[in-house]
């Protein structure tokens, strides 16, 4: 099976065209290739996120890659609206894929869509970073990423992840929040 067909589009019909789309997006980008260089439309895709999140008070932190270690140290939900919000999506997605009828197709691609890129993911994060423990947190979020960015493809509405997704093949690196604080790299 072609990569560009991961998920079976005869067996599950249109609902598995859209998460192929986005398979492709996530397996073709050059993970990380702009991380450290700051610029405006990466903090619009930001700001489109945390809108679709229903999310207004944070602030956007610029991160260099000499502190990406340190960073992923004190990444934390706690008190975080960031995660409030987020962690209500993955079952609010579910709901809305059930409905949707493609609830099948959501445990294929939670099935295969990690494993597709983690080769792409950890060539990139080894290349840029080389630290041990930067590259294993990179590779859960962008597997996390990817599987939230899919999901909502199979849900039929607005992808709130179109926004990440984006802001990945620009080569950027969102990290997560401390508190009310966003850090991007």
């Amino acid at each position: 099976m072609a990569l560009s067909q991961l998920i079976n589009e005869e067996k599950y019909g249109s609902g598995a065209r859209s998460a192929n789309e986005m398979i492709k997006r996530l397996t073709t980008m050059d993970w990380y290739e702009n991380v450290g260089q700051q610029n405006i439309e990466a903090e619009k895709k930001v700001d489109r996120f945390m809108s679709s999140l229903n999310i207004s008070e944070y602030d956007i932190r610029w991160i260099s890659r000499k502190q990406l270690s340190e960073t992923i140290e004190r990444l934390s939900f706690e008190g975080s609206a960031f995660w409030e919000a987020l962690k209500e999506v993955p079952d609010q997605l579910k709901e809305q894929i059930v409905r949707a009828g493609n609830e099948k197709l959501l445990a294929d691609v939670v099935d295969k869509v990690p494993e597709v890129i983690f080769h792409g993911v950890y060539k990139q994060a080894f290349h840029i970073f080389g630290d041990e423990k930067a590259i294993r947190f990179l590779i859960g979020h962008a597997m996390y990423v990817s599987v939230l960015a899919c999901a909502a493809e199979l849900a039929e509405g607005d992808n709130a992840f179109l926004s990440v997704v984006e802001l990945l093949e620009a080569g950027h690196l969102p990290l997560g929040p401390r508190g009310n604080t966003f850090y991007l790299l």
